[in-house]
């Protein structure tokens, strides 16, 4: 009985790609799923240089936007290790935004894909990361937090 339960909890996840995470703080909202390649539990594991791809997918904005400013925040211990995502990924209208442009209007749908290759400070750590989109207004639009294994 136990391993069917097992099984039907984990067999979505492997079939489709999906990439267990943790809702931010403060009740932000989420994606509906999340797809980071290569990892179908926690924690992923990051290589250091390598092209990291991941897609929030079914993300509902809460808030009608002119723009969207993604954020990645990588945390040891509850402490910010000073990574920032590059200035050129910053504006997910221009870069990420799928099934969808901005302006974004209240209650719409669409995705967001991160893709590029991150040079880490740290290599041999488990962090726990959150990445988001925030409007215009600074109100957040979706969040997630996973943990992540960095290898060199």
């Amino acid at each position: 009985m136990y391993k069917f339960l097992l099984i039907a909890a984990l067999l979505p996840a492997i079939v489709f790609g999906q990439t267990p995470f943790r809702p931010c703080s403060g009740g932000r909202p989420t994606p509906a799923s999340l797809n980071i390649e290569g990892c179908t539990a926690l924690p992923c594991t990051i290589t250091s240089g390598a092209p990291l791809v991941a897609r929030g997918i079914g993300i509902v904005s809460p808030v009608a936007t002119p723009t969207l400013t993604a954020h990645l925040t990588a945390r040891l211990l509850g402490l910010d290790v000073g990574f920032d995502i590059p200035e050129e990924l910053r504006d997910a209208c221009a870069v990420g935004i799928t099934g969808a442009s901005c302006p974004i209007a209240a209650g719409q749908s669409f995705d967001y894909e991160l893709n590029y290759a991150m040079e880490l400070p740290l290599v041999g750590i488990t962090v726990q990361v959150e990445v988001g989109l925030t409007a215009a207004d600074g109100s957040a639009v979706t969040c997630v937090e996973i943990d992540a294994a960095i290898v060199g």
